[in-house]
């Protein structure tokens, strides 16, 4: 970070100072400050650390401030910095590997502040001009980068209130989504409010009637009527309030699973608590004045001769309108709810091309363990002789990355019968790395103790290159290079590897190669070679293992400590929990959604009940003339299914295009459905129609027990 890092964002430090931009000079001490977080974990907030020295990889650094408790730094993170230290220290603790020195990288984030006057659109053209104008500078751009490429960069200003937030970008749409599910919701348990507001205007008609003969205002009546409503959506609230709590949180451990820290709080701010107020205060009257008006308006004549008796299918109108519009709502949220459970199965059961049984990924970082280039293959070979000789381990290698695990190393390649640009991920593997990780090899061979560093430089790809890079021809024996034309014969392609998902699960495997982890290319620019001696540092260590992989930890961390105790496990975790880590966002979604449809239904589900029940009720006298007059208990129960499904079957009809309208709007969230996959709606359909049934069947068998002497005596 810059010296001015912590000024320009206005924090200040707990304790101590921030750093500031004389420490940010060549040659200044070392210094550093630590976060509030690991302060208080790592030291117990021991106030004498300030002004103390730690150390960093061997190199010594000051410790001059503490971060204050709310700051983690200028992005979110699970993992948030434990250290600031001032970007000009950066060769002094990198050595060899510095970035700093190699002005043609691009590896820092830019942050800043405008000025109140200033126009974000033309401070954009500014810097996009001066980074054009510093790329044309001989040295400060890679000497291949064509004069079109340049022309194309630009600068993009984003707000960076919140930081530079990649989990806005992440999570977005699907708020979005759950916020359109919340409102949904909200209706239909308005919905109930609204009919329970009506059936007591109703049971209360004769009261009404009589304060309105005595003199009472219609507007009394009304004031009276919404208070009720308020009071009810204000219970609602705060107790929604609360649940609020606990699901928020529950949100963010899906979020940031398998992560030992959450950034976020979820305890609601006085923001979320005002919005939350209104929303219920808000509610309470719009869906409270409606049968507040209809109770105003009530005839005295009509209700004084009969407070009990039906006054005609006019007066069911409002309560029934209201069952079709929950049934419509439900179906969609439902419908959603499926496809997103779906997209979710499809995601977490697809074929990943990587074997899933007894997989165990170690993630290390030999780097801040003090390990420089010389000493890497002493090691890598000391790790792959103690885990092949513990029980249990089937085979072991070790990668710069794995699949799933939310890296990427992508490099333009090169062919010397080929023009043009040409691009690919890659990873520097082991031998018996396909054998371990179960990627078969199509055709030709994986890689094996025999590929040295002195050996043939040769290389394995996937199917995915080949349809790309050789559609026609047998890519075994062809050569390619990376990142210089002048290299474009370095490797010669021994195998193809079966397609393996590395990066999004929701698309298909995109072009990867792999190079044996000893042979390294000596390159003509000093990024290159920097980029290539980065990629000497394995991240990854691929067990595949008998039994629970998990079972296996302690026997993992046990043998590192023995190899290192500075080379500890930074995660230990199988490939299944890895697929279901790099799916949290699918995840937090899809299980939301479930709930928020589970919600639905069943505020739906009560509603037709209350409904279908006070009209029973309302109707007891009817039901006993139906019953004299000859019907039979079979009769009765069809006759209140017939008008419950009625109202189900038109809300039915009104939610289906809404479900083909919602589904298009999510068809870039879903994964393994197709456009026309009606299958999520059939089950929504099914779902809703039988809740529906058990709903109103109740009610239904209540009228049919009904004698109907005893009913034509009810008034």
């Amino acid at each position: 970070m810059s010296g001015n890092y912590f000024s320009a964002l206005g924090v200040p430090a707990y304790a101590g100072r921030a750093i500031a931009p004389n420490d940010d000079k060549i040659g200044a001490p070392a210094v550093a400050v630590i976060s509030y977080r690991a302060w208080q974990q790592k030291y117990g907030g021991d106030p004498s650390l300030v002004g103390a020295s730690v150390m960093f990889d061997g190199i010594p650094a000051n410790i001059i401030g503490v971060a204050p408790p709310a700051f983690f730094g200028d992005r979110l993170e699970s993992d948030p910095p434990d250290f600031w230290l001032p970007i000009s220290q950066e060769p002094v603790f990198r050595r060899e590997n510095s970035l700093l020195r190699l002005p043609a990288t691009a590896w820092l984030y830019m942050i800043g502040r405008l000025r109140p006057d200033a126009n974000p659109s033309q401070v954009s053209a500014q810097l996009t001009a001066e980074l054009r104008q510093y790329l044309l500078t001989p040295g400060n751009s890679n000497q291949h980068m064509d004069l079109k490429k340049i022309d194309k960069q630009v600068i993009h200003l984003a707000p960076g209130g919140g930081g530079i937030n990649s989990m806005k970008d992440d999570y977005e749409q699907g708020l979005l989504l759950l916020m359109a599910a919340s409102g949904a919701v909200l209706i239909i348990a308005c919905a109930n409010l609204a009919n329970l507001l009506l059936a007591r205007g109703a049971t209360t008609r004769l009261r009404t009637s009589l304060q309105l003969a005595i003199g009472a205002t219609r507007g009394r009546i009304i004031r009276s009527q919404i208070t009720e409503s308020l009071v009810l959506s204000l219970a609602g609230g705060a107790l929604g309030l609360l649940l609020a709590m606990y699901a928020s949180r529950a949100m963010l451990l899906i979020a940031f699973r398998g992560s030992t820290f959450v950034p976020i709080s979820s305890t609601p701010s006085w923001p979320v608590l005002g919005f939350t107020t209104l929303v219920a205060v808000l509610t309470g009257i719009v869906f409270g004045v409606g049968p507040a008006w209809m109770a105003s308006h009530t005839d005295p004549a009509e209700a004084l001769r009969g407070a009990s008796r039906v006054t005609g299918e006019a007066s069911a109108l409002p309560q029934r309108s209201l069952i079709v519009l929950q049934a419509a709502v439900s179906l969609v949220l439902l419908s959603v709810a499926a496809l997103l459970t779906q997209t979710l199965r499809n995601l977490e059961n697809q074929e990943y091309g990587i074997q899933r049984q007894g997989s165990l990924l170690v993630q290390i970082n030999p780097e801040s363990a003090g390990y420089r280039q010389e000493r890497l293959m002493a090691l890598y070979q000391q790790i792959e002789d103690k885990f092949s000789h513990l029980p249990g381990i089937i085979s072991e290698s070790l990668s710069l990355y794995t699949a799933q695990q939310g890296n990427n190393w992508g490099e333009s390649v090169h062919f010397s019968d080929k023009t043009g640009e040409f691009g690919s991920s890659w990873d520097r593997v082991s031998a018996h790395y396909f054998e371990t990780i179960g990627t078969p090899i199509a055709r030709g061979r994986g890689f094996s103790d025999q590929d040295t560093a002195t050996s043939q430089k040769v290389a394995v790809v996937n199917e995915a290159f080949v349809r790309k890079y050789f559609p026609k021809d047998d890519p075994i024996g062809k050569h390619f290079g990376k990142d210089e034309q002048s290299h474009a014969g370095d490797y010669e392609i021994v195998g193809v590897a079966k397609d393996a998902k590395y990066q999004d699960a929701s698309r298909p495997a995109r072009q990867m190669f792999f190079v044996p982890l000893p042979q390294k290319i000596k390159y003509d620019t000093p990024v290159d070679n920097m980029v290539e001696d980065s990629s000497m540092y394995m991240g990854t260590i691929e067990l595949h293992v008998q039994g629970d992989p998990d079972s296996f930890a302690p026997y993992v961390r046990r043998t590192l400590g023995e190899i290192d105790p500075n080379l500890t496990p930074i995660t230990t975790r199988s490939f299944d929990e890895q697929v279901k880590i790099l799916a949290s966002a699918h995840t937090l979604i899809g299980r939301l959604s479930s709930a928020f449809g589970f919600i639905a239904l069943l505020l739906a589900s009560i509603g037709l009940y209350g409904v279908t029940a006070y009209r029973v009720a309302r109707r007891t006298s009817e039901v006993g003339l139906r019953m004299a007059l000859g019907a039979n208990r079979t009769d009765i129960v069809s006759l209140i299914l017939r008008a419950a499904f009625t109202q189900v079957g038109i809300g039915l009809v009104i939610g289906i295009p809404f479900c083909f309208l919602a589904k298009h709007w999510l068809q870039h969230q879903l994964f393994g459905i197709g456009k026309f996959d009606p299958m999520s709606l059939i089950v929504a359909i099914a779902v809703l129609a039988f809740c529906a049934f058990i709903a109103s069947l109740l009610p239904a068998g209540r009228a049919a027990t009904i004698e109907p002497m005893q009913a034509l005596r009810t008034e």
